[in-house]
């Protein structure tokens, strides 16, 4: 395992130092495309990292910045199963946000990213927007208030870390009374949420999961969150007429779960429910979004368990859809995800990595809910005594 890892980085690493980033500086959106720097992130993402720390602290949150472009970006890595076997190590600095990404086999450090967070079990909500300073924002929140999933994943990370755990009946008003909690001790105007991505466990039935939706919107406007945008991520809806609910309810896009593109493949590593969905299948669903009347429909796709070429054909297809392919790279936690990729990124290394981002990327101009939040933050931020900033002042996240 050392061997296959250390072989794979090394030829990553010396694609990374050869990879000319595009010029994106006339654009007012950083992601555009990818530095070297974080091209070299989801790389580390990839392989993984041995660390010295408990291995219960199994996902951290790392902010990567690039010497040349001056962008910085979000990326997490994973402390799988096998980290021994990992050519990497992740040290935390004694003093201070600072970490460095170790070459065990020399030593060397490749690159001192900043700690952001630790990642050590399911959490109900974060906030995905931060200002330059990395402080966290009151504009834009993940949610996940459903703390179990009936989508039965084989692949699933909640799964691999054991992070499921049972929800108390009252689910929904406590998820919401604690969000709202968090504004008030924060000293938060509730009414600066303006972008709420619903990414909860899913519900065995579109029935179920519309209801679960609709509650929770409604929830979040009686705690007066008056001016939230809602973005339900979710694979247990279909219909024409659930996605008219959601629009009436006030959800402004669509997130999809097409995870791949190939029908078997999705199967294999998704399940019978999730993972049935076929590729044609998730294209009708995003057209009837798209007709449906929401502004913004994206997919979420995991880079790895595609071919190379049906990689790019499948993003090509969901772009012609006018569909926002949303890239990440899988975390493996265990031998079994890892070894769940297709044989191409092993041969093609970071070239893989860097044509798939680079296709996703080209896609953002159907519009994504992240740019949506990256322009409310800079209008919060100029309201709060920071008229310099810009949108490239801002961490890139593609999550």
């Amino acid at each position: 395992m050392t061997a296959r890892l250390v072989e794979w980085f090394g030829r990553a690493r010396s694609y990374v130092d050869a990879y000319t980033p595009a010029d994106d500086t006339h654009l007012p959106d950083p992601d555009t495309s990818l530095s070297r720097t974080q091209l070299l992130s989801l790389a580390i993402g990839f392989t993984g990292c041995d660390t010295a720390e408990s291995r219960d602290q199994r996902t951290y949150t790392l902010v990567y910045s690039d010497p040349d472009l001056g962008k910085r970006n979000f990326q997490t890595i994973c402390v799988p199963y096998y980290a021994p076997a990992s050519p990497l190590r992740f040290e935390r600095d004694p003093d201070g946000p600072g970490c460095r990404i170790v070459w065990k086999p020399s030593g060397e450090v490749l690159t001192r990213p900043r700690l952001h967070a630790g990642i050590f079990g399911a959490s109900s909500h974060y906030y995905s927007r931060v200002a330059p300073d990395l402080a966290e924002l009151p504009t834009a929140a993940i949610i996940s208030p459903y703390s179990t999933c009936a989508g039965g994943c084989l692949g699933c990370n909640r799964n691999e870390v054991g992070s499921f755990t049972p929800p108390p009946r009252d689910y929904i008003a406590r998820h919401v009374a604690t969000v709202a909690d968090d504004y008030d001790r924060r000293g938060w105007d509730r009414a600066e949420l303006v972008s709420v991505n619903i990414t909860t466990g899913c519900q065995p039935d579109e029935a179920r999961e519309l209801e679960m939706m609709l509650r929770l919107i409604a929830e979040y406007r009686r705690q007066g969150f008056t001016n939230a945008g809602f973005f339900p991520f979710t694979y247990a809806i279909d219909s024409r007429a659930a996605m008219d609910q959601l629009r009436e309810a006030g959800c402004l896009g669509f997130i999809g779960t097409i995870e791949c593109v190939n029908d078997a493949e999705r199967v294999r590593q998704w399940g019978r429910h999730k993972g049935a969905i076929t590729f044609e299948q998730h294209l009708g669903k995003y057209r009837r979004a798209r007709a449906a009347g929401f502004g913004i429909v994206e997919t979420d796709y995991v880079l790895g368990a595609d071919s190379y070429e049906e990689m790019l054909r499948g993003i090509d297809a969901l772009s012609a859809a006018e569909v926002a392919v949303v890239p990440n790279i899988k975390r493996n936690y265990s031998l079994a995800q890892l070894d769940s990729n297709h044989p191409d990124i092993w041969e093609m290394d970071a070239r893989y990595i860097a044509d798939g981002f680079a296709a996703c990327l080209a896609t953002y101009a159907h519009g994504t809910i992240k740019r949506r939040a990256a322009r409310y933050c800079v209008d919060y931020l100029h309201r709060h005594g920071q008229p310099q900033v810009t949108l490239r002042d801002l961490p890139i996240r593609h999550t």
